[in-house]
């Protein structure tokens, strides 16, 4: 399967392939391992995490658990997005530049937030989608300073 992430103005952001673990119609949850080629808007990317990625289809976010091989968690990778949607063999979404990293120590962190000014000034997101973003960033964050799934899966 497929993983592709757009700009808002539909310009190709990522694309990655991965396997889906499962699906229970609202949340689908996929890995892939590290090295495995990530196709990027700035060229090919390999990450060195292996990653089980959390995709709710009614949230505004998902959740990249990040971990080397054989290794416990490295971090939690949040990105907010759209909704995705499942097309056949490919899962899309809208990535929203707003992330939040949280990290196995209990460190939350809000990133790209200059990213999200620039990029709704930019694209002229409109202002339920400014909404949902920062509501989503703040969800997810707290979900995280709860250690609530999936910030309690270390598998």
């Amino acid at each position: 399967m497929l993983l592709r992430a757009t700009k808002y103005d539909g310009t190709a952001h990522w694309i990655q392939p991965f396997t889906v673990v499962s699906d229970d119609g609202n949340l689908l949850i996929a890995r892939y391992r590290a090295r495995t080629p990530i196709y990027t808007s700035r060229g090919e990317f390999r990450s060195p995490y292996d990653s089980c990625v959390y995709f709710w289809r009614d949230r505004w976010f998902n959740v990249f658990r990040l971990a080397r091989p054989q290794c416990s968690v490295a971090l939690w990778y949040c990105n907010v997005t759209t909704p995705p949607v499942l097309e056949g063999s490919q899962l899309n979404y809208v990535d929203l530049d707003l992330d939040v990293a949280v990290r196995p120590d209990g460190c939350i962190e809000l990133l790209d937030s200059d990213e999200f000014e620039e990029h709704r000034r930019q694209y002229g997101y409109p202002g339920y989608i400014v909404d949902q973003a920062k509501q989503a960033a703040a969800a997810v964050a707290s979900l995280a300073q709860r250690g609530e799934f999936p910030f309690n899966d270390r598998t």
